[in-house]
């Protein structure tokens, strides 16, 4: 009763719209690190980067919310929404917070849900939501309820969606943090309904964000602005190369940092967009995937290459 009543699994219902199909989504990387022995089990962190799920129009569509009509996103974020020191896409701020940030009436709009979601945001939600059942699918689940974070489970400071907008002039601003652990949530309903547990127990919701870079244009090396992903056993970082409309799909407990852009990028801003998930699996012996099992194992960085039992732990925690 209290899972309806507090909107802790309202799933992603929408479809789709013609022109675009799952096989246009291809594998840009497929990664695990942050290994460790958790409750009997061998587990890791995990991310995937594709390519073709934001196509050249959803993609212009989504950053056409994070600016006026008339302003040309390449010559730095409209101040008409956004403003300096309003990022912040952790529980308790840190070192996330800083740089610019949408401001608070544009990011209720851009968070608006049922008839008043954007249309941009409706149809990335509904591609995110077919592409993590079909996976869910090819890999032998009995289905997947892909869900917004609810409200519920942090309280009304932390919301579903937020947006990013680092320019080269932000310097050392951006420190490492995560997005949102279940084993550290706050007393809530969703604490009193699920508890508090490592991402990734079976039978438990996975939190995983769902980043989309949005910039129409970006030269890879030389303008930068990589995201940043640390495995803090070993120190290794992992950098994942931003690319107009890739989407990367990570665990909410990694600790990753955003990069402000190189000088060469001038005034350019590296625009994102990040949606907060939930995925509610509906067996209960494993998490819910993010790869392809077609796409073959993923890469090992950090711990996650640590042996145990005479195997390299280099694939998803709680997956077959």
């Amino acid at each position: 009763a209290d899972v309806e009543a507090f909107g802790l699994r309202e799933p992603l219902r929408r479809r789709p719209s013609p022109g675009w199909a799952l096989s246009d989504v291809t594998p840009a990387l497929h990664a695990v690190l942050d290994g460790a022995a958790v409750g009997g089990r061998w587990d890791v962190s995990s991310l995937v980067a594709v390519d073709g799920l934001v196509d050249e129009k959803l993609r212009a569509g989504l950053l056409s919310l994070l600016h006026g009509p008339s302003w040309p996103p390449e010559k730095g974020a409209d101040p008409d929404y956004w403003c300096d020191g309003s990022f912040s896409d952790t529980l308790s701020g840190g070192p996330a917070s800083s740089g610019v940030g949408l401001r608070p009436a544009r990011l209720a709009a851009l968070c608006a849900e049922g008839r008043d979601t954007p249309p941009a945001v409706a149809e990335l939600e509904a591609r995110v939501g077919a592409y993590l059942r079909a996976v869910d699918a090819a890999s032998g689940g009995g289905g997947v309820d892909v869900c917004r974070m609810p409200e519920a489970a942090f309280g009304p400071e932390v919301t579903p969606l937020a947006a990013n907008a680092p320019v080269s002039s932000d310097g050392e601003a951006y420190g490492w943090h995560i997005d949102a652990d279940p084993a550290l949530l706050p007393p809530s309903p969703w604490t009193d309904c699920f508890g508090r547990y490592p991402n990734r127990s079976p039978g438990k919701p996975r939190f995983v964000t769902a980043l989309v870079y949005l910039s129409p244009e970006w030269r890879w090396p030389e303008w930068g602005a990589q995201t940043r992903c640390l495995d803090p056993p070993t120190g290794e970082v992992l950098a994942i190369p931003p690319a107009p409309g890739r989407l990367l799909l990570m665990d909410q407990d990694i600790s990753h940092a955003v990069t402000a852009p190189a000088a060469a990028a001038g005034d350019t801003p590296r625009y994102s967009l990040v949606l907060k998930l939930c995925l509610h699996s509906h067996r209960g012996s494993v998490a819910p995937p993010l790869a392809m099992p077609g796409w073959g194992p993923a890469s090992a960085y950090g711990s996650a290459r640590r042996l145990r039992g005479g195997e390299e732990g280099g694939e998803e925690g709680g997956e077959e």
